[in-house]
């Protein structure tokens, strides 16, 4: 009789250690992850406008030749007839320089007394004295230089101050009025009538047109940008400030700061557009920074897993126990469940989990805290104590490592490539993105979310 039961006993632990392993499948639990906070940047968009144009325009406009007199009944009286040639244009520093040559004439009289009691634009009582200059004989020549200092105003109006350089005549009249020379006086009288192109320069320059450009800008960086595999990237324009301008030759160059505060969603966004805002002063430019979610599939995971483990033999205590599949089926607890297949002196499915963790230094997604799911430990504490120094844990922690350098590589590709495109006739984004860090990691149903930070540069050029 015992020994019957000594065989039915030894039968049951034999058909028990046969059984195959079958827990329940472990529950997926997802916690929800937060939103990509905007952070703001602020980049640049160097401008170069050719003046040329307006140059022409300002040559056509400005009269050709002036006339005028200074007319008074006691003292000296000027008429004078000022004829210019073109003028010469070029552009220094902050500042734009006019500089022509003319040639003038000069009449001149003077009343040494006038009296008012029988008229009261006066009557000269001495005879007038006559000169003149350049009159009934060859125009003495001069050289004209004016001077330009050009800002913008936060309505993106120019605002112009000109100013007379230097007067020279380059054959001056040596003028004696009663023994008195009145050359300087005449040369000073010339230059207060040749203030009046100053006028003249400054209504040239508050037609050139900025806005407009600025305008098209504006409008061009609200539409989102296409990133392909990854999804959109709208750049959300929030602030525009300008360089002071600087000048050289018939060229003005100056920076647009953009304050952005750059997103990226896997679904187009739908925009609402803003105004053109008010023109700041110039902030300094920090590069483009922003987040973007990867979505790194548990099947790509699946694949990369099974490369490494599937096949995979080890002995515990004379039992062999073989790795058939593994398949990443969810996540639960902030760790992924590791479906594995086995075969061998132990047959079934276990489920592990494993907290993924990233190694950005290396490139690497490590698997830590590698341990058995609480069904499957149940089981095995019933049926198979000696599992548990299989070391199957310690095998996937120590060879679960996903180099993902080739991904981010890929990204950044894919990324410079969006950003180096026409996004309309003669407006051309270019920029690069120098730095890609992963900084975090969350679960979905499906997918490990990495999030990472890239940084570089962005610039709008205008041809």
């Amino acid at each position: 009789m015992m020994k019957r039961l000594f065989y039915f006993v030894l039968w049951l632990a034999v058909l028990s250690s046969c059984k195959a392993i079958e827990p329940v499948v472990p529950e997926n639990f997802v916690e929800p992850y937060p939103a990509l906070n905007n952070e703001v940047s602020y980049i640049t968009i160097p401008v170069e406008m050719d003046l040329s144009h307006y140059l022409k325009a300002a040559e056509k406009e400005i009269p050709q030749s002036y006339s005028g007199k200074n007319e008074q009944c006691e003292g000296m009286s000027t008429s004078y007839f000022i004829k210019r040639d073109e003028i010469k244009f070029s552009g220094s520093g902050d500042k734009v320089g006019y500089e022509l040559a003319g040639q003038l004439k000069l009449k001149i009289n003077y009343c040494p007394k006038c009296q008012t009691l029988t008229d009261e634009k006066g009557v000269c009582i001495i005879p007038r004295l006559f000169v003149s200059c350049g009159d009934n004989e060859p125009m003495r020549k001069f050289n004209l230089k004016y001077s330009t200092a050009v800002k913008v105003n936060s309505d993106y109006a120019f605002k112009t101050t000109t100013n007379l350089q230097k007067f020279e005549l380059l054959d001056p009249c040596e003028l004696t009025i009663a023994n008195i020379d009145v050359t300087k006086d005449v040369e000073k009288e010339i230059t207060k009538q040749l203030k009046v192109l100053e006028l003249e320069i400054d209504k040239q320059f508050s037609a050139i047109d900025i806005k407009s450009m600025a305008k098209e800008s504006w409008k061009l960086l609200q539409e989102s940008t296409e990133i392909p595999g990854y999804g959109y990237l709208s750049l959300a324009p929030s602030s525009l400030a300008m360089s002071e301008l600087k000048f050289s030759g018939k060229k003005a160059r100056f920076n647009f700061n953009l304050g952005v505060s750059p997103s990226f969603t896997t679904e187009k966004p739908q925009l609402i557009p803003t105004e053109l805002p008010v023109l700041g002063t110039s902030a300094k430019s920090s590069g483009l920074n922003f987040g973007l979610d990867v979505i790194l599939s548990y099947d790509s995971l699946t694949s990369f897993l099974r490369s490494s483990f599937v096949g995979k033999t080890f002995e515990v205590k004379r039992k062999k126990i073989s790795i058939d599949d593994v398949q990443i089926s969810g996540s639960r607890d902030s760790r992924i469940i590791l479906k594995t297949k086995i075969s061998g002196s132990k047959k079934g499915i276990i489920y592990l989990l494993a907290q993924p963790v990233l190694n950005d230094s290396l490139k690497l997604l490590e698997l830590k805290n590698v341990d058995f799911e609480v069904e499957t430990r149940s089981l095995l504490l019933k049926s198979a104590k000696w599992f548990f120094n299989s070391k199957i844990t310690e095998l996937i922690q120590k060879e679960g490592s996903f180099n993902y350098a080739s991904m981010v590589e890929d990204m950044k590709a894919e990324v410079n490539n969006s950003l180096n495109q026409e996004i309309s006739k003669g407006v051309r984004m270019s920029g690069a993105i120098h730095a890609v860090d992963l900084r975090q990691l969350f679960y979905t149903a499906n997918n490990l979310l990495l999030r990472a930070h890239l940084s570089g540069n962005l610039k709008l050029i205008l041809e």
